[in-house]
């Protein structure tokens, strides 16, 4: 995961009053839908939920977000924005972060409907971070699905006009400028906290790998080869250094270091994990003694 700007989307020409319109005639819908239920001696509250659900299904609604999809891929070059995986066979969904029409953790919420048509509440998602899936092979499952658990205890919006800011959600976000760095990765591929045990860093770190699956066998297997090949070029740069005075030495060092400015650039599948494995690489054992590689710490800063 790595920090994802949002607020650079370009959304498409009409897209905005497309999303309004549909937000207010599903309003008109779920008053209407409760006041008849009144008038007939029903529930109001199933009442409610059938029209949120009935109104959420319409074909033209669901346009309206996969519509403004290309226009999210393309913030973060066709990644997955949980799992940083550009897989090409991979479907992609618009992942709802506050869910729309259901929340696992509280059979009573209504889903953040109100939110059904908001960009900023839009998340570029593979399938497999998204839809719950299980993997009975590699002993994994995981997926969004219509899970949005919060802070125990803490606030929770049921209503279009409570307060979102007061909720404290236990996923990491990668539009939060700071969730992303709460993830690192070991060198077998596999994510792992950042912060210690105890923290709510900490907590919230294990919550989004389970939940965003983003310790299935396959994200992990890649991940390895990253940190393989971080390994590699590494040393290579260091091999070449001492020789770089010789201009043709000097080239392949350049193409090396190259190789790896890109692998760690945002933009590059698994870069967070390519960064953290380029960082780990900063002190290395020499002899049983430690050694700093100022020069692979000035590449990375």
């Amino acid at each position: 995961m790595r920090f994802v700007d949002i607020n650079q989307l370009e959304l498409p020409g009409g897209w905005q009053e497309r999303a309004d319109q549909a937000l207010n005639a599903l309003r008109d819908e779920i008053t209407k839908a409760e006041k008849e239920a009144v008038a007939a001696g029903q529930d109001p509250v199933n009442a409610r939920k059938a029209a949120i659900t009935k109104g959420l299904e319409l074909a033209a609604r669901k346009k309206i977000w996969h519509d403004i999809s290309p226009k999210l891929a393309a913030l973060k070059k066709n990644k997955c924005w949980y799992s940083e995986s550009r897989n090409p066979t991979s479907d992609k969904n618009i992942d709802h972060f506050r869910p729309k029409n259901r929340v696992a953790e509280d059979p009573d919420h209504e889903g953040y409907w109100w939110l059904a048509f908001t960009w900023q509440n839009y998340r570029y998602s593979s399938q497999w971070c998204n839809q719950r899936r299980v993997d009975a092979i590699n002993g994994t499952e995981g997926g969004k699905w219509d899970q949005f658990p919060l802070r125990s205890g803490g606030f929770r919006a049921y209503k279009e006009d409570d307060d979102l800011e007061l909720e404290e959600p236990d996923l990491l976000d990668p539009i939060d400028p700071e969730d992303w760095k709460l993830l690192t990765f070991r060198p077998d591929g596999h994510p792992t906290p950042a912060k210690q045990p105890g923290t709510r860093e900490y907590d919230r770190a294990m919550i989004s790998i389970q939940v965003y699956h983003l310790h299935c066998k396959d994200l992990v297997g890649d991940r390895r080869m990253v940190a393989s090949m971080i390994q590699r070029v590494i040393q290579d740069l260091e091999r070449l250094r001492p020789q770089i005075t010789d201009l043709k030495i000097r080239n392949i060092y350049k193409s090396r270091e190259r190789d790896l400015l890109r692998v760690i650039h945002p933009d590059a599948d698994y870069s967070a994990a390519a960064l953290a494995y380029a960082r780990a690489e900063i002190y290395a054992d020499r002899a049983g003694h430690q050694i700093k590689r100022e020069w692979l710490e000035e590449m990375l800063t």
